[in-house]
């Protein structure tokens, strides 16, 4: 989990029968995990409208990485509107990230 800024949008592509954009995002900063740098995510509404990213824009980002993460980037798993990051959003999802997750 991440803060980030989307640099660009790439392509659209069908991934399971659902249309994705994929959009190019620099690492802000991490909330979780160890991403850095500049990473691809793939992102849709799951009733395949999109509401697109907004370049130049910063979000708060729940990904998981696709097989080969290079090619495929990371996966928002989080498909609702996503809205540009502020304080109150951010210390929700501090908070979130602090509930311990079930083992593996």
């Amino acid at each position: 989990m991440f803060t980030g800024r989307v640099v660009e949008f790439e392509e659209q592509r069908s991934i399971e029968g659902w249309t994705r954009d994929v959009c190019r995002v620099e690492v802000a900063s991490v909330l979780r995990g160890n991403l850095h740098g500049t990473v691809r995510v793939t992102y849709g509404l799951d009733e395949g409208s999109t509401h697109p990213l907004k370049e130049g824009s910063t979000y708060v980002f729940a990904t998981n990485a696709w097989a080969d993460a290079v090619k495929g980037g990371h996966a928002q798993l989080y498909q609702g509107e996503m809205k540009p990051v502020d304080a109150a959003q951010l210390n929700v999802w501090r908070e979130a990230i602090m509930i311990p997750a079930a083992p593996r």
